[in-house]
């Protein structure tokens, strides 16, 4: 073939050579002999489902108990401030009560007390006022008898009367007192007889109205 001719015919001899070189792959794809093999791939990653069921259920146990622990704090919690709203509202109601009943029954309480303890001091009293009433007595009567006892010549003087009367009248009377005649009554008053006067004390009529002040 000519050289002018052979421009335009293909040259199939060029274009086999060409496609019997050999093609070079790219440095970012791996070549055959350094890819893994296929049997790789298919391999088992074997699982413990027990060790993965403990786990779980230690978690959830975890998180319940968490929670479970929490929402009884919270109860606890709500249940102390309610106990102590109770506890407050019982408290108020009581110190009202107790002011209410206090203020009714303090003035009767003190008007008993007032009258128990005059009474008492009555009752106390008593037995010292007879005593200076009866020890008075016992001096008027004393007083009384001074001039009779005083005479040379004595009239009868007798007295009756309680015994203890009698003893306090002659310790009064002192050695003028060998001169009377003493005779022991159940009477309240002291009876003197000096010939024909008669002297009495009024102790049975004091008795009396103190008798009556105290009932």
């Amino acid at each position: 073939m000519n050289s002018p001719l052979a421009r335009y015919l293909r040259d199939f001899g060029a274009e086999a050579a060409l496609l019997a070189a050999p093609i070079e792959t790219p440095s970012h794809f791996a070549s055959p002999a350094e890819m893994p093999a296929l049997e790789s791939f298919a391999q088992t990653v074997e699982v413990d489902l027990d060790a993965e069921r403990r786990e779980a259920y230690d978690e959830g146990h975890l998180a319940a108990t968490q929670s479970l622990t929490a929402k009884h704090a919270e109860d606890l919690e709500a249940l102390k401030e309610q106990h102590a709203q109770e506890i407050e509202q019982q408290r108020l109601q009581f110190e009202d009560g107790l002011a209410d009943y206090l203020s009714k029954a303090l003035p009767d309480l003190a008007s008993r007390v007032s009258a128990e303890l005059s009474e008492a001091t009555a009752r106390v009293l008593s037995p010292l006022l007879k005593e200076q009433v009866m020890r008075g007595a016992i001096n008027e009567l004393v007083e009384e008898l001074k001039p009779t006892l005083a005479k040379e010549i004595l009239e009868q003087i007798t007295v009756f009367g309680p015994e203890h009367l009698c003893d306090l009248l002659k310790a009064q009377l002192e050695e003028k007192g060998d001169a009377v005649s003493f005779v022991h009554t159940d009477d309240t008053d002291i009876r003197v007889e000096i010939g024909d006067s008669l002297l009495v004390t009024r102790l049975s009529a004091f008795a009396a109205d103190l008798e009556r002040v105290l009932a």
